[in-house]
């Protein structure tokens, strides 16, 4: 369900360019439009606006007359725009440059929206050291003079970054940061992807309730401000929680209007996205042809700006989708794909091999610099420590060779496990395909017999007039038993198809036996509880049916030999172990003198075949049946 927004870059409305120039009255009239536009380009570029290019261009021919400071200013709107049309390396070269200008100090937001455009760029390529070091250059900066509006930008943007690394736990608490921060400022752009995102989280994790409640404030809010770009990041949670929830129609309505508004917009990862999103919809409805040709739209467009993150996820929808049709080849050549992809975002230990040698080097290269301006009475001296640091780094270089040839051996593990895990899926299809074949069998041939019985013996009472009341009560029971027999094979089918049975299955099905159960005995009282944490506990088909069964058959001997007027029945858990009681407050039996007829055994027997125990304790005050399963 995921849509990071991959443009975290300068959105936070700038209350000024620097607190010197909010109050300096002797500003020209350039430098305030200059100042103007800024603000004005912050608040609106992700929109779509048609006349922000020639603003920009009217800005720039103003800006080559005044400071650097003013230059800058200016380069940081063409960086943004850059980077919505998806053109990382150049956002951060304006980005690198308007630093430079600006002369990188630490107590300036401009330097420090910078760093966070430069951070959001390395985001969206999927380069995250270098977006959590940029984010924290920003961070700094922020943090020192107090900006709360910067500080909750940032951690916005950390909690996506984690997010797309799967850290659930640091995205949800960079997130919440921001919301902490802002929670009185809502229209506020961090506000809004911070809350989006955390949307995203809980549609993932399953709680839609929690999801659709962010995303109905979420659009409340893009609707007062008038912003089709956050309005669309909204529709699309919504959408996803709808299909995750199987409700397509709701879900295909939200993601089209998504569309729309990324299309206006003009965003290209955004765009992508929704392709992808449609893409997955399609494959829920078994709709392969629109699957792909939305899928391969996508791709079309995350190849052309190289958005790795989008890229495997899109990719992961395509392999849904030839593993739904049994095209085992082209999973694995999208398998090969998404795994280069991967490779290419660079593991986390390598990222911190590759960065340690980094700063390795760059602090060689000063060394030597600064070495070689040195006295000839050093040059002795200097020759060691250059010497050192290039044998460090050889060194280095040899572990990151040998992290390669780990990685690529790795592949080749992976590559292999795949094959066989295709394999498998390959078994159990065609293992799922005969259980179905025996199932749709025993439907349509004995289903349809007994049904013919039923109806031949119906007929032949009433269309007879039956004077032998034993023969009449023959016809009876043979009508009686062929239902229940009907009944018995639905029960059965039931359980061939079911691959996992939760107790909570059963609990359904023991209902629906019990209902029919208090029409020969309306007197009786039934209950059945299972406890909460044990509901959603999966049984294998096997289990699941044995103890259907077994229930069932207790149950049958309270209502007829027990005359009970209360069957409880109750599931909990003990220990390691599952307890399931059958309990009657009937008149019991001495087991000593009666012995075990079939029915009982078939209990003992079928607990254990699912290495189950069967315990049965029987009084005048009435007869418990204890089961325990591990």
């Amino acid at each position: 369900m995921k849509k990071i927004i991959p443009l975290l870059l300068i959105l936070i409305i700038c209350y000024s360019c620097n607190k010197s120039e909010k109050t300096n009255n002797t500003l020209t009239s350039n430098q305030r439009q200059i100042i103007s536009v800024f603000n004005w380009v912050g608040k609106n570029y992700l929109e779509g606006s048609d006349s922000i290019e020639a603003t920009l261009q009217n800005i720039e021919n103003i800006s080559k007359t005044e400071s650097d400071r003013y230059k800058a200013i200016v380069i940081i709107c063409r960086g943004n725009m850059s980077a919505k049309s998806s053109e990382y390396e150049i956002a951060t070269k304006k980005f690198r440059k308007a630093i430079q200008l600006l002369g990188n100090s630490d107590r300036d937001t401009l330097v420090a929206r910078c760093y966070n455009g430069i951070a959001s760029c390395y985001k969206s390529k999927g380069d995250y050291p270098n977006a959590i070091n940029n984010y924290q250059n920003a961070l700094r900066i922020f943090e020192r003079i107090k900006f709360v509006d910067g500080i909750a930008y940032v951690y916005a943007g950390l909690g996506q970054l984690y997010l797309q690394k799967n850290d659930i736990t640091l995205a949800k608490k960079n997130l919440e940061t921001t919301i902490k921060l802002l929670k009185n400022k809502k229209h506020k752009h961090s506000y809004l992807i911070a809350s989006h995102t955390l949307a995203n989280i809980y549609g993932m994790s399953g709680d839609i309730e929690s999801a659709l409640k962010i995303d109905e404030e979420g659009l409340r809010i893009t609707d007062s401000i008038k912003s089709d770009h956050f309005k669309a990041t909204f529709l699309d949670n919504k959408a996803n929680c709808f299909m995750y929830s199987n409700q397509l129609d709701s879900a295909q309505y939200y993601f089209d209007k998504c569309l729309e508004m990324d299309i206006k917009t003009g965003i290209d990862k955004q765009i992508a996205d929704s392709y992808s999103n449609l893409g997955q919809l399609a494959l829920f409805k078994k709709d392969f042809a629109t699957a792909e040709k939305q899928a391969l739209k996508s791709l079309e467009i995350l190849k052309r700006i190289d958005h790795k993150p989008y890229m495997a996820k899109t990719y992961d929808v395509l392999e849904q989708l030839y593993t739904e049709q049994g095209d085992y080849k082209k999973v694995i050549d999208i398998q090969k794909k998404s795994f280069r992809v991967y490779k290419e975002m660079i593991t986390e230990k390598k990222e911190a091999s590759i960065a340690e040698f980094n700063v390795l080097y760059e602090t060689q290269e000063k060394e030597k610099q600064l070495l070689e301006s040195k006295a000839e009475t050093n040059k002795k001296h200097n020759q060691l420590i250059i010497a050192s640091f290039t044998f460090v780094g050889l060194l280095l270089i040899s572990f990151l060779i040998y992290r390669q040839q780990k990685l690529k051996h790795k592949q080749q593990e992976q590559e292999f496990e795949l094959k066989t895990a295709i394999s498998q899926i390959e078994n159990q299809n065609k293992l799922q395909e005969q259980r179905l074949n025996i199932s749709r069998d025993l439907h349509d041939n004995i289903g349809s017999q007994l049904t013919f019985i039923i109806s031949s013996v119906d007929n032949v009472k009433y269309a007879f007039d039956i004077d032998n009341k034993k023969l009449d009560d023959k016809l009876t029971n043979i009508s009686s038993f062929a239902k229940e027999t009907i009944v018995e094979l639905r029960d059965t089918i039931w359980a061939m198809n079911s691959n996992e049975i939760t107790f909570e299955d059963l609990e359904s099905r023991i209902h629906n036996f019990i209902e029919k159960a208090k029409e020969a005995k309306d007197e009786i009282q039934f209950s059945f509880h299972t406890e909460a944490e044990l509901k959603n506990q999966k049984l294998t088909s096997i289990e699941g049916m044995n103890l259907y069964r077994t229930i069932q058959e207790a149950v049958n001997n309270a209502i007829k030999y027990a005359n009970a007027s209360m069957v409880s029945i109750a599931v909990k858990s003990i220990g390691k172990q599952i307890e399931i009681t059958i309990q009657d407050n009937g008149i019991g039996f001495d087991e000593t003198n009666i012995p075990k007829g079939n029915g009982l055994k078939n209990m003992q027997k079928r607990m254990e075949d699912i290495g189950g125990n069967f315990n049965l304790e029987s009084s005048n005050q009435g007869t418990l049946i204890t089961l325990f399963i591990s």
